[in-house]
């Protein structure tokens, strides 16, 4: 089966395809200033020359700054939860991320499920981010794709005050003039960016292994400085822009198995009346706090076609309304802390 991400962000615009976990298809482009056109167009690039077509799509999640404008998409995630999953699938033992993007940058924890434990966000100011950086590159009258390069040669690096983007521009232009080299410039301005990224980093916990995605990860001058300052090497997969849109399709490809499954229905009914517990499996996500809070141990945990969910056990099935206390609680209406209400998605009822 085949699954699409599709990430639109603020600067660019990127797609994956993805098949038995494998990339057949990739596109970036500039984000236009119609998100719904950008992604029409962007689906298009990204089919071409595959021989797949748009309806053979089995699933597709969209993420990023116009992720509710794609107008094809089944569903949208957040660009935090889709850089997490993006990373964990290349780098399953990463715990910390500097996401770069556009127009701000995040800082965020996960585990090795490439699931999101904590994140901050700094979008405030541009001062750091990609368009910054576009910025800087035009003042200097350097390609931006060489100002890291160019950055790694600087003898002595200027240092700078501030990184809003309008005053850091200005100072920029007055160390031009006094014909300080743009090395030195781009040093002193990859220091303070890296300095800020730092900052930000520590507000979550800065955990091993580090890994940094976004565009501006392709700046091999500031992810010099960074990796400085947080004295790890960090993770880089092939392409870091494309991060954000591999989560969404590794999102869309768990979503579509899901959406597979059946809902499941366990108890009994006799003469003495009936008593069931239904499970949607397309809606249990595998946390097992349903399992956590039954004192009864009714509920387990399983791997189902390469998923976890919860079932009801076996040897429970035939006597839950003897062992399970919801079958007093849900029909009292004193629910207090049951199987059913701790499940955030909704997945578990009970019948009678």
């Amino acid at each position: 089966m085949i699954y699409a991400g599709v990430d639109i962000g603020s600067r660019a615009a990127k797609a994956v395809l993805l098949q038995n976990n494998t990339i057949i298809s990739s596109a970036i482009r500039d984000t236009g200033a119609e998100s719904v056109k950008t992604s029409e167009e962007l689906l298009n690039e990204l089919l071409n020359g595959t021989g797949i077509k748009a309806g053979e799509i089995s699933y597709t999640i969209a993420t990023g700054y116009g992720r509710v404008l794609v107008p094809y998409a089944n569903e949208n995630v957040s660009e935090i939860s889709a850089h997490a999953k993006g990373i964990n699938w290349y780098f399953p033992t990463v715990r910390t991320i500097l996401d770069m993007g556009g127009q701000d940058c995040k800082a965020i924890n996960c585990d090795g499920n490439g699931n999101v434990t904590n994140f901050v966000m700094n979008d405030k100011c541009a001062g750091g981010t990609g368009r910054f950086l576009e910025m800087i590159a035009d003042v200097l009258d350097i390609p931006l794709n060489e100002i890291g390069t160019v950055s790694l040669s600087s003898n002595h690096e200027i240092p700078f005050n501030t990184i809003c983007a309008v005053f850091a521009k200005t100072e920029a232009l007055r160390h031009l003039r006094k014909g300080v080299s743009r090395a030195d410039i781009l040093a002193g301005l990859h220091e303070a960016i890296a300095t800020r990224s730092f900052n930000l980093l520590k507000r979550v916990s800065i955990e091993a292994d580090f890994a940094i995605t976004g565009g501006i990860s392709k700046n091999s001058g500031l992810v010099a400085k960074i990796a400085e300052k947080v004295q790890m090497k960090p993770q880089l997969c092939d392409d870091p822009q494309l991060c954000g849109a591999i989560g969404a399709a590794l999102f869309a490809r768990d979503k579509s198995a899901h959406t597979n499954r059946t809902k499941m229905q366990y108890g009994y009914e006799d003469g003495t009346g009936s008593y069931f517990i239904s499970l949607d499996e397309g809606l249990c996500d595998g946390c097992g706090k349903c399992a956590d809070v039954c004192p009864a141990g009714i509920f387990c945990l399983v791997q189902r076609d390469g998923y976890k969910v919860a079932e009801v056990k076996q040897t429970a099935i035939k006597r839950l309304s003897a062992l399970c206390p919801g079958f007093i609680t849900c029909r009292t209406g004193n629910h207090g802390v049951t199987c059913k209400n701790v499940c955030k998605h909704n997945a578990i009822e009970h019948s009678w």
